[in-house]
């Protein structure tokens, strides 16, 4: 008798994983080629899902054409991303110096007693108190351990505007690469539908569906917040007539986007204002502006609109949010929430799928 073949039935599977092999070598060739550019194209991609909606609906209601609204693009993500970080590295450089100098004598026009109203502090300020006599009159006192550190920051600090360069042409080319997505975003959008169909059909749509809102919705919370902390920190910071108004603004800016707080700063300034210039009035407007009127918003804007156009629990959102920035940096405030978006609706879809009916088992004849 011969032997049955099996060559044929084992043909199929290793063309399979040699198929497998191949493209997988081939993508992670394609990414290592692409690692320099990779944070742009991510950034790029994001701001162009974010801001779709917006400059679709300038071109229908004005009929403009596709070129005004990328031109409209350009300027603004030059105004938003290159115009701060040019007018904060002016500003620094400007006055620089006279920052520091400063702040070193705010540090050392700090009381050996606290402010009266913080001993009133119910509960808790006593204690403060106590802790700030200890902290100004030990022998290593806050004003010795302050100055060396204020002048290790200063000198950070200026090494990293040498660094400015590096960080422009990144900026750059987020400018560049959104541009050239939204030029083409029509033929993208139906590259993604195909490749959507292609790997799991209806399902895949709705999870590109999913992932693209969860961005929108991110970027309204988020980045929309954080530009109006900003615009309420520089107008609280013009009325006191605080020096390097700009550079508190795109500091605060960043903080906000960074979910640190927007109001740290602010405070900074209070503190400032308050030892540094005597004015305890003004130092006192700056508190309840930073945290009421800046930081306050915070807790109330970013959830309404957050919730408004994305099918999800806020608390994943914020998980997917705060775990993002861990993770991944600041690119990670947009790439987490999506990853979380895929998973929540991929599970949905799994939960929802009715089970597969188990084949009848025939009956044993008797």
């Amino acid at each position: 008798m011969n032997a049955v073949d099996s060559s044929p039935a084992l043909s199929e599977p290793i063309r399979t994983a040699l198929r497998l092999v191949i493209v997988g070598s081939l993508l992670l060739a394609v990414l290592y080629i692409l690692r320099p550019f990779l944070p742009s194209l991510l950034w790029s991609a994001f701001i162009v899902i974010s801001v779709w909606p917006g400059l679709a609906w300038l071109q229908q209601r004005f009929r403009w054409n596709r070129l005004t609204c990328t031109l409209l693009l350009a300027f603004m993500l030059i105004g938003v991303l290159i115009g701060p970080l040019l007018a904060g590295i002016t500003a620094l450089a400007t006055h620089g110096e006279t920052l520091i100098v400063d702040a070193e004598a705010a540090i050392e026009k700090i009381p050996a007693e606290p402010p009266a109203m913080l001993a009133d502090v119910p509960l808790v300020g006593s204690g403060l108190a106590k802790q700030w006599r200890e902290a100004v009159n030990d022998t290593q006192s806050l004003r010795a351990q302050l100055a060396p550190e204020l002048q290790k920051s200063s000198r950070w600090l200026f090494r990293q505007v040498g660094t400015v360069g590096a960080l422009f042409l990144q900026l750059l080319l987020v400018v560049v690469f959104s541009l050239v997505f939204y030029a083409n975003a029509t033929t993208l959008d139906a590259l993604t539908e195909r490749i959507a169909r292609r790997i799991g059909g209806e399902q895949a749509l709705q999870v590109r569906d999913q992932a693209r809102q969860a961005i929108r919705s991110v970027a309204l919370g988020v980045v929309l917040t954080a530009i109006i902390q900003s615009a309420l920190a520089l107008v609280g910071l013009l009325l006191v007539g605080a020096p390097l108004a700009v550079l508190i603004t795109f500091v605060c800016f960043l903080l906000a986007i960074a979910q640190i707080g927007a109001a740290l700063p602010l405070l900074v300034v209070a503190g400032w204002l308050y030892w540094g210039q005597g004015d305890t009035g003004w130092a006192s407007f700056m508190v309840v502006w930073g945290l009421v009127m800046v930081g306050g918003l915070d807790n109330i804007l970013r959830p309404l609109l957050i919730t408004r156009g994305i099918r999800m629990p806020l608390t994943l959102v914020f998980a997917g949010v705060i775990g993002g920035l861990l993770a991944f940096g600041l690119i990670g405030i947009f790439l987490g929430p999506t990853l979380v978006a895929i998973a929540h609706t991929l599970l949905l879809a799994w939960i929802q799928e009715p089970p597969t009916p188990e084949p009848a088992v025939p009956a044993t004849p008797q």
